[in-house]
C-alpha cells in the first residue's frame, strides 16, 4: 500500500484515521495498520506546491507573480519575494515553515509510539520516518538556515536555534544511519510508491552534498557522486523517452520518479497550478469547473533560454512574437519549450477568447494572447502578458486540483547533480563524463544538438530548462552565485543575507529562545 492509499480520508475507514487515539495493544499489529499510521507523516507533502515551491521559485529568474491591477496585490508579498525584500510576517515565509515543521512533528509523534514497540514490523517504519524527518529538516536548513532541532515528541520545551552546520550534521547522520534499512524498490512498486525508500534517501543525500559548500563552507563532491551513483547504477530508473511523459495526467510510476507525490483531484488535493497560472477565460478552453486566477508566469528572459538563435530552425520550428510588437525570433527550439503556453487562446470550440477587462495600453487588445514579454512587475502588469506554466498536462474537465503526480526527486536531476559534482571536483566543465551525462538529457529530452563545450553558465541554463518549476531553482542560483545578481524585475541584492529567509515572526513571538536570522 503506497502513499496514494494513505493520503485520503475517503479511502480509509474510521479506525485507520484514529490511529493516534487507540492504545498500542489494539493497533500497530498489522503491516496495513502501520502503513496507515505512517501515511499521516506524509500528508504535509500535499502542501509542497504551496509555500515550499513558492519561496524556491518566485524568488528566482524562473517565475514571476505580477500585480495585475486589483489582482495578486496580496499586500505586496509576491513582489517582495521577487525583489528579495521578504519580511518575517509574509505569508509564504510562514507557510513553508509551518508545512515543514508539521511534517517534523508528525514524524516525532509516530516515532514516540513506534520506537517502544520493538517489533519486527515497526523497525522498517522507524527508519522510514527518521529519513522522512531528515528530509523535512534538509528543506528547513536550505531555506531558513539556523532552525531549531526537535526530535522528542514528549519534550514540550521550545528549543533554541541550532546552527546551520548542526542541522546539516543531523540530516546527514539520520540519513546515513537509516538508508540501509529502507527497501530498494523502484517507481513501479506500488507498495512504496510515494514513500521514502533507499533511493529517496540517497537522493536526499546527493542534494545535501551538492549544496554542502553553501551550508557548511566545505564541498562534498565525492559524497555527492557516490550518492548519485547509488541511484544511477541501480538500473531501476531511466530517462523517459519523451520529456512530457513525466508530467502527463496519468504519470504514476514514471521511470524517472524516485519520489513523487500522488496527487488526485478528488482524493489527494493540493496541486492547483492550472488555477495559479491560467487566465480567467481559460476556463472555457478546458471546460474547467471554476475560473482560474491569472497569476503565475515566466518572462521573456527565461523563455528565450530555450531558443538558440545561433543555429538554424530545427524540427521544432520557429518561435514568433516574443515582444508586444510581434518581432520574430528564429532559432533551434528546445522541445522543453513545451513547459510554457504562449500565443492566441481559444475556447474548447476553437473560438478566440476575449478579455473585456484588457488593459487599454496592451497592443493585443481584447483577444487573449499569452506573450513571454511582460510590461512590468507592478502595479499594472497587462492581464495577458507572461508565458504561462504548461509543464504539467492540462486536460478537459479539470477541477481546482490536478490529478498529475509531482516528482520531488526525479532521475534527470541526479544525472545533472553527478555531472556538476564531477565538473566542480575536477575544475573542468568540459570533463567528458560530465558532458556525456548532460548530453543524455539534452538530446533525449530537449531534442537539440549535444554540447561540444560546456561552461558553468551553459550548465546552469541546461538545469533551468530541464528542472523548471521543480522547486530547486533558488538553491541552484545560490550555488552558482546568481541569486544575488540582477535579473528581470530583480535588481542586484545589496547583501547576501537574503540567501536564507527570515524566521517567521509568529515563531519568534511564540518561542523567546529563537533568534532572527541576520539582516532581518
Amino acid at each position: 500500500m503506497g502513499l496514494a492509499l494513505t493520503a485520503s480520508c475517503t479511502k480509509l475507514d474510521e479506525k485507520e484515521l484514529l490511529y493516534d487515539q487507540v492504545v498500542q495493544d489494539q493497533f500497530f499489529q498489522s503491516n496495513r495498520e502501520l502503513v496507515s499510521a505512517v501515511g499521516a507523516a506524509y500528508t504535509n507533502l500535499y502542501g509542497f506546491r504551496g509555500g515550499l515551491t513558492n519561496v524556491n521559485e518566485v524568488t528566482t529568474d524562473e517565475i514571476v507573480v505580477p500585480t495585475r491591477g486589483a489582482d495578486w496585490g496580496d499586500g505586496g508579498h509576491w513582489v517582495r519575494l521577487k525583489l528579495h525584500t521578504y519580511k518575517p510576517n509574509d505569508s509564504e515565509v510562514n507557510g513553508a515553515w509551518n508545512m515543514l515543521y508539521a511534517g517534523v512533528n508528525g514524524c516525532n509523534r509516530l516515532l514516540a509510539t513506534l520506537e517502544p514497540l520493538g517489533t519486527a514490523q515497526s523497525i522498517a517504519f522507524i527508519a522510514e520516518l527518521k529519513s522522512l524527518r531528515a528530509i523535512y529538516y534538509y528543506w528547513l536548513l536550505d531555506i531558513y538556515g539556523n532552525v531549531p532541532l526537535s526530535t522528542d515528541f514528549k519534550d514540550i520545551t521550545p528549543p533554541p536555534n541550532s546552527t546551520r552546520k548542526q542541522v546539516y550534521d543531523f540530516v546527514e547522520k539520520e540519513l546515513l544511519d537509516n538508508v540501509a534499512k529502507l527497501p530498494k524498490t523502484g517507481p513501479n512498486d506500488q507498495s512504496t510508491y510515494g514513500r521514502v525508500n533507499f533511493y529517496t534517501a540517497q537522493a536526499a543525500l546527493a542534494k545535501l552534498y551538492l549544496n554542502a559548500e553553501v551550508y557548511t563552507g566545505a564541498a562534498q563532491w565525492d559524497k555527492c557522486i557516490a550518492a548519485c551513483d547509488q541511484i544511477i547504477n541501480s538500473g531501476k530508473y531511466s530517462l523517459t523517452l519523451n520529456y512530457k511523459d513525466n508530467f502527463v495526467k496519468d504519470n504514476t510510476g514514471a521511470s524517472e520518479f524516485i519520489w513523487a507525490i500522488p496527487f488526485d483531484q478528488v482524493h489527494a488535493k493540493g496541486f492547483n497550478l492550472n488555477h495559479q497560472t491560467l487566465h480567467q477565460e481559460s476556463q472555457k478552453t478546458y471546460n474547467m469547473t471554476a475560473q482560474p486566477w491569472n497569476g503565475f508566469a515566466t518572462v521573456a528572459e527565461f523563455y528565450n533560454s530555450y531558443i538558440d538563435p545561433t543555429q538554424n530552425p530545427g524540427p521544432q520550428g520557429t518561435v514568433v512574437g516574443l515582444d508586444p510588437k510581434g518581432t520574430p525570433t528564429t532559432g533551434t527550439v528546445d522541445k522543453r519549450l513545451s513547459n510554457f503556453l504562449v500565443g492566441p487562446q481559444f475556447d474548447a470550440n476553437g473560438v478566440r477568447l476575449l478579455d473585456g477587462a484588457s488593459d487599454p495600453e496592451d497592443p493585443d487588445g481584447q483577444p487573449i494572447t499569452f506573450t513571454p514579454y511582460m510590461n512590468q512587475l507592478e502595479p499594472r502588469a497587462w492581464r495577458q502578458t507572461g508565458a504561462r506554466i504548461n509543464k504539467w498536462e492540462f486536460y478537459n474537465g479539470m477541477t481546482s486540483d490536478l490529478s498529475n503526480d509531482v516528482a520531488i526527486f526525479r532521475y534527470a536531476d541526479f544525472l545533472l547533480a553527478k555531472a556538476e559534482a564531477i565538473a566542480r571536483k575536477n575544475s573542468n566543465w568540459n570533463d567528458p563524463i560530465a558532458m556525456a551525462l548532460v548530453n543524455q538529457i539534452r538530446t533525449q529530452h530537449g531534442g537539440v544538438t549535444p554540447f561540444v563545450t560546456m561552461t558553468d553558465v551553459s550548465f546552469l541554463a541546461e538545469r533551468g530548462r530541464e528542472m523548471f518549476f521543480e522547486a530547486f531553482r533558488r538553491q541552484d542560483m545560490i550555488r552558482f552565485d546568481k541569486y544575488n545578481k540582477a535579473f528581470t524585475f530583480h535588481p542586484a541584492d545589496a547583501d547576501k543575507h537574503v540567501n536564507i529567509l527570515p524566521i517567521p515572526e509568529a515563531q519568534i513571538n511564540a518561542n523567546q529562545k529563537l533568534k532572527q536570522n541576520p539582516g532581518y
